[in-house]
């Protein structure tokens, strides 16, 4: 379901270069054996409409068969650097998920598969005073910034813990 524009080979680096909708982060995941994985912050076009690139030097058609196979299958989802960017900016983010998601899901699916994509690593949208909230607001997903009702401290009881709970900078 990702879209895929190909990029000229005259205005890249690359013998294989496309550019698709799919988040970064998403497409690392589905292509890590494959080829190279690039952020797309040009203009053309937007790196916000399309957050990736694929890129790869000297590559068979076998690959590049298996890529765009991939990328087909993929279920894209609003980039990541988009919601945070928006809740920073205008306190929530809305997006009408009939541009997203199949049409045989189920609101809640929808809303599951959202709250999974969110970068809840990120102390915007998750630290120890506020969470994020999704509702459904006129046919479409609002991310949403609340107050927790009490401090959440989590218990850390292993290195492994003190680890994911560390409190570092953090960045697309």
């Amino acid at each position: 379901m990702a879209r895929i524009v190909y990029r000229h080979p005259r205005l890249s680096k690359f013998d294989y270069h496309i550019l698709t909708d799919l988040d970064f982060w998403d497409a690392r995941r589905v292509l890590r054996d494959l080829v190279t994985v690039k952020r797309n912050f040009g203009d053309w076009p937007p790196g916000d409409e399309f957050p990736t690139q694929v890129v790869a030097e000297g590559v068979s058609r076998k690959v590049i068969k298996e890529v765009e196979r991939r990328l087909s299958k993929a279920i894209i989802s609003p980039p990541r650097h988009v919601i945070v960017r928006s809740i920073l900016m205008q306190e929530y983010f809305e997006f009408d998920p009939a541009l997203y998601y199949p049409q045989r899901w189920s609101q809640s699916r929808m809303l599951h598969f959202t709250y999974k994509r969110l970068p809840l690593e990120q102390g915007l949208l998750n630290n120890l005073y506020q969470t994020v909230e999704l509702t459904v607001v006129n046919g479409r997903i609002q991310v949403r910034r609340v107050q927790r009702a009490e401090k959440c401290d989590p218990v850390i009881r292993t290195a492994q813990d003190a680890r994911r709970r560390a409190e570092v900078p953090s960045c697309f």
